[in-house]
């Protein structure tokens, strides 16, 4: 699709969506550019709604996100749903059982592991691998093992130097999937499961269908909402396999992309 045929679908653009990962900020620097804030303000002005389509929990929402003051957060790769006001619009939460399914597994592969609950995040032991992994996103987080039985759990995550993709057990296979976001961890997601899942909670209510939605993102689980969206937006850093389904590849965080983007699509 040509610019001008990206800037004439753009028209029918009424929400976007962002990562916040090397999307709107750099994931190792916490970087976020002033264009972001007017990026944010001018989609407000020309009553575009926005929203945070991230693999983190709400926990894990930086507090300079928060104060962009989105109006949709679509968390935990589209585990839960919820608006500015905590309003829950969905929610799917592990099965009991099948977190101990995958405790086992981790146990037997003996592999560390964290749960993601929406408000927190605890790992089973704080090592190096999970210092340089969750660290940057979450900062030093606290042990327990048996965490599961006190809170709803949405996701997981390996923490491990290994590729165990191939090691899942049957009883596993069908019902969960490995998506890496870090050289040392993956989330640990139910097929059902994504972003687009998620994001597509938030049209039904609003009454909108995807050809009214942009989405902006860098990393393979961004696949499925790309996939999903109207429009789609890769960032400079992308993989080659998001770069490939966007719309538009557009420049880096510190190089204003978002920005740029929403330019040249005229959205801005």
């Amino acid at each position: 699709m040509n610019l001008e045929e990206l800037i004439e679908k753009a028209k029918d653009i009424k929400i976007v969506f962002f990562d916040i990962d090397d999307t709107l900020r750099v994931k190792t620097t916490g970087y976020m550019p002033e264009s972001i804030k007017e990026v944010f303000s001018k989609l407000k002005e020309k009553g575009i709604l926005t929203g945070i389509a991230s693999g983190r929990c709400y926990f894990g929402v930086v507090p300079e996100i928060k104060e962009l003051e989105p109006d949709y957060f679509v968390t935990i790769n589209g585990a839960h749903v919820q608006d500015r006001n905590h309003n829950v619009i969905y929610k799917n939460p592990l099965p009991t059982e099948m977190v101990e399914e995958i405790i086992s597994w981790a146990n037997d592969e003996k592999i560390n592991y964290s749960f993601v609950a929406n408000e927190n995040v605890i790992v089973n032991d704080w090592d190096k691998l999970a210092e340089d992994a969750i660290g940057p996103i979450y900062g030093r987080l606290a042990e327990d093992k048996d965490y599961y039985k006190k809170d709803d759990i949405y996701q997981m995550l390996t923490i491990t130097e290994r590729d165990v993709d191939d090691t899942l057990p049957e009883n596993l296979k069908d019902k969960i999937r490995l998506v890496r976001w870090h050289e040392y961890s993956s989330d640990i997601v139910r097929f059902s499961g994504s972003k687009a899942y998620g994001v597509s909670k938030v049209l039904e209510k609003l009454g909108l269908t995807e050809d009214n939605l942009l989405v902006f993102g860098d990393e393979l689980n961004d696949r499925e909402i790309f996939d999903y969206a109207g429009l789609s937006v890769a960032m400079g850093v992308s993989h080659p396999e998001i770069k490939e389904k966007a719309s538009l590849i557009t420049d880096t965080v510190e190089q204003d992309g978002i920005y740029k983007a929403l330019e040249k699509l005229e959205i801005i």
